[in-house]
């Protein structure tokens, strides 16, 4: 019975090194980025943008930094929440009681919900966020943006590409 047993034990190492190597393949080489923008508003002829952050992940994605046009710190960086149905975009946020700015990295997106389960939580109490977005106030009009962010305790960076909106 010993041969068996050992022969089990090394199929079993041998089964736990691929699984382990194929997750590492996953998470380092095809890179998930749950994070989507679908969309994206410019204001202040470019200096100041709001990209809407989508989490399509199963886990909470916090925010640690955003850089722009090849590496340079924004003036200001915060995180919209909208606690309704109205997306974080367009002017005229400040006085929404709907919408609220925090800094970058306050607080987590939670993944998207469904659109019965965001209309479910419309006057909850406490209040779900329901849509998030970004918005970013520069010097000089942003043309390129790098999110960096965690997701399942790993740490991944995200280029988002915007420059065919832009003037040239």
């Amino acid at each position: 019975m010993k041969p068996t047993t050992k022969r089990t034990r090394r199929t079993l190492f041998l089964a736990a090194g691929l699984l382990l190597a194929a997750a590492l393949f996953y998470l380092l080489y095809l890179r998930p980025t749950p994070i989507k923008t679908n969309f994206f508003t410019t204001v202040d002829q470019e200096h100041t943008i709001i990209f809407e952050a989508v989490n399509e992940g199963m886990a909470d994605v916090q925010l640690l930094d955003v850089l722009v046009n090849g590496g340079q710190r924004p003036v200001k960086a915060e995180l919209g929440v909208s606690y309704s149905l109205h997306l974080v975009g367009g002017s005229n946020l400040e006085g929404n009681p709907d919408i609220a700015f925090v800094g970058l990295g306050d607080m987590p997106l939670h993944p998207d919900p469904s659109l019965e389960d965001k209309r479910a939580a419309l006057g909850q109490s406490p209040r779900i966020p329901l849509n998030y977005g970004i918005r970013l106030l520069h010097d000089e009009p942003i043309r390129e943006v790098e999110l960096k962010y965690r997701y399942l305790g790993l740490t991944f960076k995200r280029d988002i590409s915007m420059g065919r909106f832009f003037q040239e």
